[in-house]
Order: structure tokens, then sequence, then C-alpha cells
């Protein structure tokens, strides 16, 4: 076996932890958690704040403003469509009503 494959079985070879490496562990782990609960705590309590009353507010009056704009362009588009059927309809009618008189010249 070479040098190298020496080294590498010799770190990939199973060595026991040393002693309250689990302990150690949980005890990061729990810390982590109360970290975590900390950051999310003061988050909820500036989300209650009253300062964001008004920025919840604008948000609100945005949204609100952007869906009446989408309603008006879908109505507008509702309104051009029904023009143009009838202006097909018109065009069509008096297509037939020419139709007609040429067939009369024609016999």
């Amino acid at each position: 076996m070479t040098p190298f494959e020496e080294e590498v079985k010799k770190a990939l070879s199973r060595h026991e932890p040393p002693a309250g490496f689990a302990d150690r562990v949980l005890a990061r782990a729990r810390e982590q958690d109360r970290k975590q609960a900390a950051r999310t705590g003061g988050w909820l309590r500036r989300l209650r704040s009253w300062r964001l009353v008004p920025v919840l507010a604008a948000l609100m009056v945005m949204t609100g403003g952007i869906v009446y704009q989408e309603h008006e362009r879908e109505a507008r588009g509702e309104a051009a469509k029904q023009q143009l059927l009838l202006a097909m309809r018109i065009a069509g009618s008096k297509l037939h009503d020419a139709q007609l008189v040429v067939r009369e010249v024609e016999q």
C-alpha cells in the first residue's frame, strides 16, 4: 500500500468521539433553538407595533388600486369586444344587402 493510501485509511478509520461530545452537541442545539426563538419573538413584537399600521394600510391601498385597475382594464376590453361584434354584425348585414342587390342586377 502506498503512503497516501495508508493516510486515507487512517483518516477514514473509525474513532471513538471524545468524552462529552454528545452533551456538547445537544447543548449547542438547545442554544441555537433559544436564539431562533428569541429572533422570532422579536420579529413578532415588532410586527405588532403600531408603527407598522400605516405601512400595512399603504400596502392595502396599493393592492386595492392594482385590483381596481385590472378590473377596469378587463371591463374596457369587454366593451371593445362587444363594439367589435356589433360592427361585424352591421358589416355582415350591409354585405348581405349588397349581395342581394348584385344578384337582382345579374338576373
